[in-house]
């Protein structure tokens, strides 16, 4: 078993055949890394935004980001209905109230 030690090393090097053959290190080090390819495609499917912008989002437990599944069945939730003031009596208001109440029994499920 090696040392996770020698990875904390910044390398001096970062040619593209330097990165190359210390990744390729790296898998022979480590080879249950290649197992994580289904994170790489939960990635490119939902998270895709995280690429286009650069960024590495690290904070799990303050908040989650929503993947982009959850924004398609939102936004198509918004798109075909019309909701009002859950606290009012009207078609608008009772079909907000009855999203509020599915949510509520939803969480309370999990306690």
């Amino acid at each position: 078993m090696h040392s996770p030690e020698k990875y904390l090393e910044v390398p001096l090097d970062f040619s593209p055949e330097k990165m190359n053959s210390s990744f390729a290190e790296f898998k022979q080090d480590y080879p249950e890394f290649e197992t994580t390819h289904i994170l790489d495609e939960l990635r490119d499917l939902e998270y895709a935004r995280l690429d286009w912008h650069d960024q590495i989002y690290l904070d799990y437990t303050g908040g989650g980001l929503y993947a982009n599944s959850q924004l398609l069945k939102h936004m198509e939730l918004l798109r075909c209905n019309v909701f009002g003031n859950p606290h009012s009596d009207n078609p608008t208001s009772i079909a907000m109230t009855k999203l509020v109440e599915r949510a509520r029994i939803k969480i309370l499920s999990f306690f």
